[in-house]
């Protein structure tokens, strides 16, 4: 779920943070319809680290070496057995599988993990 300040903020959109289905285009002119009715440059998306650290908010995701994003907000997901994080990355990123994120000047794998974080049955 996308925190306000992390992952939905003045400047991330909520088409950028996955929740572009509680926008209403349809009514007459808005205060700031013109910015959401915008294709976006970002899209949020989830990360499971695969090495020993923890992703917290503004680490750096690459993709094949390129810079292409950054962690809003990362932790320990005990029932899922490691640790997650949420990234806002390019859109000609949205379908890559497999990143880097740098933890503490470490460049650590991570993989493209489904959100919402909870075990599913």
């Amino acid at each position: 779920m996308p925190l306000y300040g992390h992952e939905l903020s003045e400047s991330i959109t909520p088409k950028e943070a996955g929740l572009g289905f509680a926008i209403k285009l349809n009514k007459e002119a808005f205060i700031g319809k013109e910015a959401l009715t915008a294709e976006p440059s970002r899209k949020r998306i989830g990360l499971k680290l695969l090495e020993r650290g923890i992703a917290r908010e503004q680490c750096e995701v690459f993709l094949n070496g390129k810079l292409i994003g950054i962690t809003t907000s990362g932790g320990p997901a005990p029932t899922l057995g490691g640790n997650y994080a949420m990234a806002l990355v390019d859109i000609s990123a949205k379908d890559a599988k497999e990143f880097e994120v740098s933890v503490r000047g470490r460049k650590l794998k991570a993989e493209a993990a489904a959100l919402p974080f909870y075990k599913r049955a």
